[in-house]
């Protein structure tokens, strides 16, 4: 039997537990206590724990005027996990109080762009030179155009996988 998906409240030790994978592994010193404690206060950054293992750290930043900034962690090992956490984010993005979600995607890195693709982001074009290392990224978004209704997380909860 697999280990069962659990969401739980961001906390900056989370991200100490997280083996990232290698595209991500340049994060690990950029994201210091000053903003995990924002991230931590803002509410809206989750967790994701298989088996008493950290395989994800991720949420959507406030930027103000109805716009929010995606961000997300993944482990190396989170390969199991991810079909589940794709339901999950994408419940999230369905009913999270922002018109317009925004990220961003290294284009070196094809399988961050895939799971945009899969979590309903529309791609709104390359920005040429912007990663650190002078390399493109693509810019994407998703558009809720209805109501804005409040999601009931995060209180922490967990999905058995598919048998």
């Amino acid at each position: 039997m697999r280990a069962r998906l659990e969401v739980a409240a961001f906390r900056a030790a989370h991200l100490d537990a997280l083996t990232l994978q290698p595209a991500q592994a340049a994060w690990r010193g950029r994201v210091g206590p000053e903003a995990t404690s924002a991230l931590e206060a803002g509410g809206s950054a989750w967790t994701l724990i298989r088996g008493g293992q950290v395989v994800g750290c991720g949420g959507v930043i406030d930027r103000g005027s109805g716009r929010g900034e995606a961000w997300a962690l993944i482990a190396r090992d989170a390969g199991p996990a991810m079909l589940a956490a794709t339901r999950i984010v994408r419940r999230y993005f369905q009913t999270a109080p922002f018109r317009r979600i925004e990220a961003v995607t290294a284009n070196a890195f094809a399988p961050a762009q895939r799971w945009a693709e899969m979590l309903g982001f529309q791609s709104e074009g390359v920005m040429q030179a912007y990663c650190d290392d002078g390399s493109d990224a693509e810019r994407w978004a998703i558009i809720n155009q209805r109501e804005t209704v409040q999601w009931p997380g995060p209180e922490p909860f967990s999905i058995s996988p598919a048998r």
